[in-house]
């Protein structure tokens, strides 16, 4: 499990990620929920301020399991960061290198 934070958005947003692929979807989530009640506080002053989307493995730029956690303050903010990741994968899917 490894919690990334993402700094190319104008919100604080995080992805919690299942490296090992080894939780059940209701569980990461559940942890992800859990991580982002703590982070939003620390964010926003208010617990309750944070957005999950949950992604599996088949619809991820990477085949790993993951949960973006958005801490946003304001409606404006938390579609502000649905356009960002929506335009972000308009884009061409990097190659792995071979």
């Amino acid at each position: 499990m490894q919690l990334i934070r993402r700094r190319r958005f104008p919100v604080d947003h995080y992805v919690l990620v299942d490296e090992g692929r080894a939780m059940p979807a209701a569980q990461l989530v559940a942890e992800a929920r859990r991580r982002a009640e703590s982070l939003a506080q620390t964010c926003t002053g208010d617990r309750e301020s944070f957005t999950l989307i949950h992604n599996g493995a088949g619809i991820a730029r990477r085949a790993l399991p993951h949960v973006h956690i958005i801490c946003a303050r304001s409606r404006r903010q938390k579609a502000l960061i649905y356009l960002f990741m929506g335009l972000k994968n308009l884009l061409p899917q990097p190659r792995d290198p071979a």
